[in-house]
């Protein structure tokens, strides 16, 4: 049996059909085409308004490397920078008044270590870590020396516990502290 359909519904059905191939194009090929356009053109955007905070923060390099130097500078003035010929000469400075500190707030120093030394921000930073035993009050003052010291001297962490067997009540107790301290020196001119 066969099917004979009409003029109007063989152009109908042609039509439908040359419809459907035209959406089904639209959807795999030019869809697709106009979202990768709209997508780099948001990208081209974001890209653009990137750029144009870079191109600020470049034009606003000299004025800020100006601050950091008149920083320095202050800082300096200030005796905030330690000065001696090696990182080994400022670690020795930094233990005799660390020791100082310690041994006039009534504690001992049970340790320290060799200084290590860092660049740092465009600085040379030295580190000094103490092992060091006495009441609160040592502690207090060794803290209170950091902190007033001249040039400056920084606390880069530090660690309190107390005594394990420690069981008299009529002396205040003793606490161990283990402290690193920094100093900043000068980055050597290039």
């Amino acid at each position: 049996m066969t099917w004979t359909l009409s003029r109007p519904v063989r152009r109908a059905l042609a039509l439908a059909i040359l419809a459907l191939i035209g959406l089904f194009a639209w959807s795999l090929v030019i869809g697709p085409l106009i979202d990768l356009s709209r997508d780099r053109q948001s990208d081209i955007l974001a890209l653009t308004e990137q750029l144009d905070r870079l191109e600020a923060v470049i034009t606003s390099k000299p004025e800020l490397e100006r601050q950091a130097g008149s920083l320095q500078a202050q800082l300096g003035t200030a005796g905030g920078f330690w000065d001696g010929a090696s990182p080994a000469a400022i670690a020795a400075g930094i233990q005799d008044r660390l020791r100082a500190a310690v041994v006039g707030g009534g504690g001992r120093v049970k340790s320290t270590s060799e200084g290590n030394e860092a660049a740092e921000h465009g600085f040379r930073k030295v580190t000094v870590r103490f092992g060091i035993e006495g009441t609160i009050e040592t502690m207090q003052q060794t803290l209170a020396a950091v902190a007033t010291t001249s040039p400056a001297l920084f606390v880069d962490g530090f660690t309190v516990a107390g005594a394990a067997n420690e069981s008299a009540r009529d002396r205040p107790p003793v606490l161990n502290l283990d402290l690193n301290i920094a100093g900043y020196m000068r980055a050597p001119r290039s």
